[in-house]
């Protein structure tokens, strides 16, 4: 686990005894276990109706607090641990961590800076990126040929004055010509960003290293950009760049560079768009073209969002060589969300063995069942810094935004039949449509698309053709998968304090296997279920674990007291 020389910052799940007035002073809890706290804020109330008590609703509260320790002097876990005893209406902790999410600095140029994480070739000004097709510039991705996005917004045009509105979570958005003016006034927009005005998703830029700012003016132009004029290799364009370009889009800034981003950001604002469609204001689809590793309030967040009838559209992530990972990052990875993967112009897996090429994230196939491919690299990409469109945008960040336009397009063609059904069967109607319908094929050579792919290549005017289908198995909640390692090490059954402790660890145990492949190896490299696992493997992953450097001194001291 990296560390950044910040303030330690905690996600704590607290629950208040419905019968009491006052809610639990967190701060003091904290100070008075000598946690020094800075700031402390609501990130979440979940709503639970009580038979029993009819007046009490809300009971399960999540709050971000910002304390005083760095992440130098204190692994952020231990922090967490120490915290957890604070008080005991405290349920759960977890760090509040930065998110690093693989980007390739060929969509950006203009800064005198240089991304840790890019290598290779540079495209320059307009020009495509030479390693992959096509190798002209072309807006290509609309056509029937490929996506079927032109076609099908077409179909929906002229349809009745139904609002579609998307969530897009992600840098905001500047004043390129192909950002819309209704995005830039849209009075929903949020900016999460502390120091920043909260009611404004404009990105002022942030540079330095590792800084990619403008990466929502890029994925925004892809979801719904403007009408523009561009010379291409085939002619003028003049249309619109953004797919689903007749949507209400709402921006959320969430961080002011694609490349790291906080764990609190992604639910707070998919929280905010959940309480958006409580109180009446509905959002009917999310894209997110950024990832990491995973967290249970990502998991709290997205089953709320499920529940309230947003279709969740996240990258399944970028890597080079496989490297921070080959696999779907979080929250992709996760069943009631679809995985955006990327598929070439020549129908290919966004795969190649160059060790200085980014690349798409895919698998494993136990998690690809909710997966969807979309198109990638050299896409149209709406260029703040040099001011034009340019066709080298790249990464699964170009292809989230063309299934989240598809999915608001099915919902915009039968928003009568999705709006009467329960919220999450909308939710399942929409993912029936595009799956179903998606194009299943592979350029020859790479085996099987379902590895790559998932359910397939996205057709959007093909999906407007399969009815609303309503008697379809909600989904299961969204949780990080439980070690059965922590089972079999209980010697008795614990306590509500231990299982939260016990909880923690999971979530803990994930995050490494996450971001170091030498601890996942040891477990069949994220392949294989975890009850086809050995005992031998166990031992030796819980060793690996012990000596990992990355690994909390409290997670390393159970596993040493308990794995004998």
């Amino acid at each position: 686990m990296k560390r950044y020389n910040q303030p330690i910052e905690l996600i704590i799940d607290y629950q208040s005894d419905p019968l009491m007035k006052e809610v639990p002073d967190i701060v003091a809890s904290l100070k008075g276990a000598g946690i020094p706290v800075a700031k402390c804020e609501t990130l979440f109330n979940q709503v639970i109706d009580s038979k029993s008590i009819p007046a009490i609703t809300s009971q399960l509260t999540k709050v971000t607090v910002k304390t005083e320790v760095s992440d130098l002097e204190v692994h952020p876990w231990d922090l967490a641990h120490a915290a957890l005893n604070s008080g005991n209406n405290v349920k759960y902790i977890e760090p509040d961590l930065w998110q690093e999410y693989t980007v390739d600095d060929k969509m950006q140029d203009g800064f005198n800076s240089v991304s840790a994480k890019s290598f290779g070739t540079e495209a320059k000004g307009d020009n495509v990126d030479p390693d992959w097709p096509p190798k002209q510039n072309l807006v290509w991705h609309l056509d029937n040929e490929h996506s079927q996005l032109g076609a099908a917004r077409s179909e929906v045009a002229d349809l009745d004055d139904y609002v579609i509105r998307i969530g897009h979570l992600d840098t905001g958005y500047t004043n390129h010509f192909a950002i819309p003016q209704k995005i830039r006034d849209n009075p929903h927009q949020r900016n999460f960003i502390a120091g920043e005005q909260s009611d404004k998703a404009l990105d002022p830029g942030s540079e330095g290293i590792l800084k990619q700012p403008f990466h929502g003016t890029g994925t925004g132009g892809i979801l719904a950009g403007d009408k523009i004029k561009l010379t291409t290799a085939s002619g003028e364009f003049n249309d619109y760049l953004g797919a689903a370009y007749f949507a209400e889009v709402i921006s959320c800034r969430i961080s002011k560079s694609v490349v790291l981003f906080k764990t609190s950001a992604f639910a707070l604002a998919l929280n905010y768009l959940t309480d958006l469609v409580n109180s009446g204001t509905q959002v009917h689809v999310v894209s997110m073209s950024m990832g990491g590793a995973p967290s249970r309030a990502w998991a709290d967040a997205v089953n709320a969002a499920y529940n309230a009838g947003i279709t969740i559209v996240t990258a399944s992530g970028n890597n080079f060589a496989g490297l921070p990972t080959r696999h779907l990052v979080y929250p992709a990875r996760f069943q009631r969300v679809i995985a955006a993967c990327g598929v070439t112009y020549d129908q290919a897996p966004y795969y190649t063995s160059l060790i200085n090429e980014m690349q798409g994230n895919y698998g494993p196939s136990k998690d690809m069942q909710k997966a969807l491919a979309a198109y990638t690299p050299n896409m149209p990409w709406a260029n703040f810094i040099s001011g034009t469109v340019q066709f080298n945008g790249a990464g699964t960040s170009s292809a989230t935004p063309q299934i989240a336009a598809a999915a608001a397009i099915y919902y915009k063609k039968n928003h009568k039949e999705l709006d009467a059904a329960a919220p999450w069967q909308r939710v399942e109607a929409i993912r029936n449509a595009l799956f179903s319908t998606a194009k299943k094929i592979i350029k020859p050579g790479f085996g099987d698309y379902s590895q790559y792919f998932g359910n397939g290549i996205v057709q959007a005017l093909d999906a407007l053709k399969i009815p609303v289908k309503l008697d379809i198995a909600q989904t299961p909640e969204d949780k990080t998968p439980w070690f059965p390692i922590l089972d079999t090490l209980m010697k008795k059954l614990p306590d509500e304090k231990e299982q939260s402790r016990i909880d923690m660890f999971n979530t803990e145990l994930w995050q490494l296997l996450y971001g170091y492949p030498e601890l996942a190896i040891k477990i069949g490299g994220n392949q294989v279920d975890f009850d086809q696992i050995s005992a031998l493997n166990w031992d030796s992953f819980a060793n690996a674990v012990i000596e990992h450097p990355a690994a909390s001194k409290t997670l390393k001291a159970f596993l040493k007291n308990r794995f004998k």
